[in-house]
């Protein structure tokens, strides 16, 4: 006889959640309770209250304008009634834009004239409050100034900025790591680095402390090819930016050639001093520039790494400390506190956590597609998809993903959606291709790099720095059977699809047939019986799920 297994006191599977609910309101009922017994003056009873233990800093970087206008008065401190009035809905429905590479130009234009206004919000100076109720009142006058300034600048023709940081106390963590540390670091992805390097953060540091090192660590540096980082450098130097390029994934850059081959390898620190092919390099570069001293009694280097969200941070600190020392996450936003870690006596780093820190760009499209905001809270796919597609070849997405799409001088979002979702069986309940997931699948590639796009630097041409990214274009006749019947189910979009689906229909030489409201009744009314087909015995079919039935009907 087996051994009777224990019953389980906590709920389980799907009743979980709502076992879990009933547990907490009776946990508060029954404190509750005990308040008002012991305490019958309504006096707190330090044995029950409840205390938070971990405080986590969540970023906010997208408001509505209601929640904007209520978070500005309560950084102004101000106090309002609401009264019942007459009021009007207005609808805005933005159309999807892609910008050409005109627009891209004119735009690069004015935003090198409107660069100087965009600030990140600076601390208050000691000098000027003495009590934590001075220090907040300035911080809350300085944050509403900050949003005011940033406000009038959206107002400006052709400019719009990008989703940035909304909580003060996420730039409070950014303040304290760049008064505690000696070398501020800041990393950006090499894809496209200007995007998100803040020059008035190096602003700030100086004014911090104008002892404070400077450094520009282009992470990811491994997806781009040998000439477009030497683009890179060049326009790095002519700058007269200290930069290092760096990998937090591999430790040695060594691009490899579409036939196998190595191609020429990334020169070492010893030739040109900027690029950096393993951690104790890069560990002896901090050193370098924060002046290590070799007394026993002298304080550790503090190292201060800030940068956007999904930049690499938490990754590269956890190479430098040679494990798993900060959780690392696809998902932007995974460390919400500033931490140290130790790397040996002479060199400490300290993580920021990630700041979406004000920029130009075209929108929340190109947010997307460089992993700033995460993925799985995209609401609409088709105009990251456009963005991607006046930037990337289709030939490189129809091999990448085995699939072919109509010949058309625009690409259409439609059409490259709905042939992926058709080839990778992502259904939805209706029968049609699911085209968000597809878009979620396609992007996280292009996050990752699978699928990547590179920003040229500035006075270089973006079609020839996308020549090397790309192969030529081949005869490829993959996915020309899904083409075919997306066409066939009038999934696909463009006018010579129409033409053809029109042709077919009114030019195919049938025989037309009339229809009858009661067809059950025509056979007494005309008076002839109508034969049926015989049915055969074995004609059930059998199909693995319910999206595999919708599909195989949907198709016939």
């Amino acid at each position: 006889m087996t051994k009777r297994r224990a019953s389980n006191k906590k709920p389980s599977g799907l009743n979980k959640s709502l076992g879990n609910s009933l547990s907490n309101d009776r946990e508060k009922t029954r404190k509750s309770h005990q308040r008002a017994k012991y305490d019958g003056n309504d006096i707190e009873n330090p044995a029950f209250m409840e205390h938070e233990v971990n405080h986590y800093i969540d970023s906010v970087t997208d408001e509505t304008s209601l929640e904007e206008f209520l978070a500005k008065a309560e950084l102004a401190g101000t106090e309002f009634t609401a009264e019942k009035e007459q009021f009007k809905i207005i609808e805005k429905n933005s159309a999807i834009v892609v910008p050409t590479r005109v627009d891209y130009r004119a735009n690069l234009d004015l935003q090198k004239e409107n660069e100087h206004r965009l600030r990140i919000p600076r601390r208050p100076a000691k000098e000027l409050w003495e009590n934590m109720e001075e220090l907040t009142r300035l911080e809350n006058e300085a944050f509403l100034q900050w949003r005011s300034d940033l406000s009038e600048l959206q107002e400006v023709d052709g400019l719009v900025l990008t989703p940035f940081e909304r909580n003060p106390d996420m730039w409070r963590e950014l303040w304290r790591v760049v008064e505690k540390s000696d070398i501020i670091v800041q990393i950006v992805d090499a894809r496209n680095p200007l995007l998100f390097r803040s020059k008035d953060l190096d602003d700030y540091v100086k004014e911090v402390d104008p002892a404070k090192q400077i450094l520009l660590l282009v992470n990811k540096a491994d997806l781009l090819k040998p000439e477009q980082l030497a683009s890179w450098k060049e326009y790095f130097e002519n700058q007269r930016i200290n930069v290092i390029f760096w990998s937090a994934m591999d430790d040695v850059l060594e691009p490899i050639a579409e036939d196998g081959e190595n191609v020429v390898a990334i020169p070492s620190t010893s030739t040109t001093n900027m690029f950096i092919t393993n951690k104790d390099e890069l560990i002896a570069k901090f050193k370098e520039l924060g002046h290590v001293s070799d007394e026993p009694s002298a304080k550790p280097v503090m190292v201060g790494m800030v940068g956007y969200p999904n930049v690499g941070k938490s990754s590269t600190i956890n190479k430098l400390a040679g494990g798993k020392k900060v959780s690392v996450s696809a998902t932007p936003g995974k460390t919400r506190h500033f931490q140290t870690i130790h790397i040996d006596s002479q060199l400490c780093l300290c993580d920021c956590p990630g700041l979406v820190m004000p920029s130009f760009s075209f929108g929340r499209s190109e947010m997307f597609l460089n992993g700033i905001l995460p993925i799985d809270q995209m609401r609409d796919h088709f105009g990251p998809t456009s963005l991607l597609l006046s930037r990337v070849p289709v030939h490189v997405i129809e091999a990448m993903y085995s699939i072919m799409l109509p010949e058309m001088t625009d690409p259409s979002p439609i059409n490259l959606l709905n042939s992926l979702a058709f080839m990778r069986g992502f259904m939805a309940s209706s029968g049609i291709p699911d085209c968000s997931r597809a878009a979620r699948l396609m992007f996280k590639d292009v996050v990752s790099g699978k699928l990547m796009w590179a920003a040229a630097p500035p006075g270089v041409d973006q079609e020839e720095f996308d020549h090397l990214s790309y192969p030529e274009k081949k005869n490829r006749d993959i996915g020309r059977v899904q083409m075919e019947k997306l066409a066939k189910l009038q999934l696909l979009e463009g006018d010579e699809l129409k033409g053809s689906q029109f042709d077919s229909q009114h030019f195919s030489g049938t025989i037309g047939v009339a229809h009858v409201r009661d067809s059950k009744a025509l056979p007494q009314r005309l008076g002839t019986v109508i034969p049926t087909a015989p049915t055969q015995a074995n004609d059930k079919k059998h199909y693995k799920g319910k999206k595999d039935k919708l599909r195989r009907i949907y198709n016939e």
